[in-house]
């Protein structure tokens, strides 16, 4: 894959010589994590690209670079370096890849309720929820084997969630791949319920 250069001007203070290196960021990173690491908005984002943008950009506006400047370059740099961190942080996992493209597609996954809100489950999936927190209370006195055994199957299915979330996305579908996101949250919840479980 190949990157797209960002090389705008971070700080007037810096020389020429490093203006070639250096990289603004004028928005939100919640906005466009992809725009602020230089990378094309896709589901199919390889990690070792993000990491290659990320440390590319970092080197540029690391607050280091900036320690012999004035305060208010110093505080900049700092918050430039905050906010490619927080993009990286986003992109380099496969799910906060996915929200992201699904909240510059109009759908806020951290917000509820309305049109561009995180869609609520179904009524038929929120009584499957019941049922398997009724299921994990029911293993965890059958044992670690039977809470094992659950455990395998959500993994899969979240699994499977992702997939259905990265396919919706290729379509164009966000509405559809934001529902398959809100079911992964439910069943990483349920994850954690039986993993408690098996430590308790």
């Amino acid at each position: 894959m190949r990157l797209r250069r960002v090389d705008l001007v971070l700080i007037d203070a810096v020389t020429d010589a490093d203006r070639n290196a250096t990289v603004t960021f004028t928005m939100d990173v919640r906005l466009d994590p992809f725009a602020t690491l230089g990378l094309p908005r896709s589901v199919d984002l390889d990690r070792a690209a993000v990491d290659e943008a990320y440390y590319a950009a970092s080197r540029a506006v690391h607050p280091d670079r900036f320690a012999g400047a004035d305060e208010a370059t110093r505080r900049r740099a700092e918050v430039d370096a905050a906010r490619l961190n927080e993009a990286y942080r986003m992109l380099k996992d496969r799910v906060g890849r996915l929200e992201a493209l699904c909240r510059l597609g109009g759908i806020d996954l951290d917000v509820t309720g309305g049109d561009r809100g995180a869609p609520m489950p179904d009524q038929a999936f929120l009584l499957d929820m019941i049922e398997r927190r009724e299921a994990i209370e029911a293993a965890s006195r059958e044992g670690e084997d039977a809470l094992e055994d659950l455990r395998d199957g959500v993994e899969a299915e979240i699994a499977e969630t992702l997939g259905a979330a990265e396919d919706a996305l290729r379509q164009g579908d966000v509405r559809r791949a934001a529902e398959a996101l809100v079911r992964r949250r439910y069943l990483a919840r349920l994850l954690d319920e039986i993993d408690e479980a098996l430590t308790a």
